[in-house]
C-alpha cells in the first residue's frame, strides 16, 4: 500500500526525503552496492588470499581460483564506479 501511494505521490511531483518509501529503497540499494562493490576491500582481500598462498594455507589451485574470482570482482566494481550505478536521474521528481 506504501508502495502505492509512493508511486502516486512521485506521479504527481510530490517527493518527501525521509518518509518516501521509493527514497529509503533508493538510499539502501545505494548503501548496499558501495558495500558490496568496494575495491579497497576487494584488493586487501586479493592481498590476503596472497599471503595465505605464501605461507602454504592454501594450495597453487585453490590460490588461483579464489584470485580469479576477486579480478573478476574488482573489474566489476570498478566498472560500477565508472558508471557511478547509485546515482541515477529522478525521472518523475
Amino acid at each position: 500500500m506504501f508502495f502505492i501511494d509512493d508511486l502516486l505521490l512521485r506521479s504527481l511531483g510530490i517527493s518527501l526525503p525521509g518518509l518516501d518509501m521509493i527514497w529509503t529503497l533508493e538510499q539502501i540499494h545505494k548503501f548496499a552496492l558501495k558495500g558490496y562493490y568496494n575495491p579497497d576491500k576487494i584488493k586487501n582481500q586479493i592481498k590476503e588470499t596472497r599471503l595465505l598462498y605464501e605461507f602454504g594455507e592454501l594450495n597453487r589451485q585453490e590460490y588461483e581460483q579464489r584470485n580469479s574470482e576477486l579480478m573478476h570482482k574488482l573489474d566489476m566494481a570498478q566498472k560500477v564506479m565508472e558508471m557511478d550505478i547509485g546515482s541515477k536521474m529522478d525521472i518523475l521528481g
